[in-house]
């Protein structure tokens, strides 16, 4: 959730992630925005019952896109969540050197995210400190503003995609030329983990590498895999419940069983992932 606090006199913004985490991709995002007025309305009134959505740099760059009708219901529909969101890092290897140097509570949240926005924020609302601002945070953080600060720098935070498909590849890439030197196995060069509740983004990085190069054969990484990565591995890793696409539901629900990630839904099943979030945040 996000909020606003003070230290040293001066009002900071902070998040954290607390109560049902649920991270959406962009399709459902805009099918939660677009589809039935009821079931849009259940999602939100859970996730201000109990609930924090997951939501990246990398949602907000492809929902700032559309325009028109479609992209005035998917404003509404992230207006209506309030302050009921935290802003998440997307570079799941960075998230994975957090953790390593124990900052849990820490490491899947951008700070460089929120503390920009809310910069960029406040002098919108009081150019020049001309006016006084309102820091409640249900309208201080509204997500729709949010799309529409980001929708000015989209051509600089779209070299995020290609950033990450490279440092996807240059990985599996580096794996495959260990696993080829000779005698050593993908076990011995790429060894799997159990599962941590200190390290779950460390977790699913080094289980989905590995299910990525036994799968080579099969599947050649395409434009934008290395984005879809980075948000199965953190979703899944940080969220209760996450929509992701069809493919990368099968990945990380076929990652080893012994774990706590998040239960993954997918374009057709928005409807018993909305059930799953009530009842989660009903039960607590």
């Amino acid at each position: 959730m996000m909020r606003i606090t003070t230290k040293g006199g001066r009002p900071f913004c902070e998040a954290e992630l607390g109560g049902v985490g649920v991270y959406l991709d962009n399709f459902a995002l805009i099918h939660l925005a677009k589809g039935p007025t009821s079931r849009r309305q259940r999602f939100v009134d859970a996730l201000r019952a109990g609930g924090t959505l997951l939501f990246s740099w990398t949602n907000a760059i492809e929902v700032a896109g559309p325009q028109g009708a479609s992209a005035n219901d998917v404003r509404a529909f992230l207006d209506s969540i309030g302050p009921h969101w935290v802003p998440v890092e997307m570079n799941v290897w960075a998230v994975a050197q957090r953790e390593k140097a124990g900052l849990l509570k820490k490491s899947p949240l951008s700070e460089s995210f929120v503390n920009a926005y809310f910069k960029d924020r406040i002098h919108d609302l009081s150019p020049g400190a001309s006016t006084v601002v309102d820091l409640s945070a249900p309208s201080f953080f509204r997500l729709g503003a949010v799309v529409d600060w980001v929708h000015g720098k989209r051509e600089d935070a779209r070299r995020s995609g290609p950033e990450m498909d490279q440092a996807l590849r240059e990985k599996m890439d580096r794996l495959d030329a260990e696993c080829a030197k000779g005698p050593k196995s993908l076990d011995s060069v790429l060894p799997p983990i159990p599962f941590d509740e200190k390290w779950p983004a460390t977790y699913v990085l080094i289980h989905l590498q590995r299910m990525l190069w036994m799968e080579k054969k099969a599947y050649q990484l395409k434009a934008n895999d290395g984005l879809d990565f980075c948000h199965a591995a953190v979703g899944a890793a940080y969220g209760s419940l996450a929509a992701l696409d069809k493919q990368w539901k099968r990945r990380i629900e076929s990652l080893p069983a012994a774990n706590r990630l998040a239960k993954v839904f997918y374009r057709r099943e928005l409807d018993q992932l909305v059930n799953l979030l009530e009842y989660l945040v009903n039960s607590k």
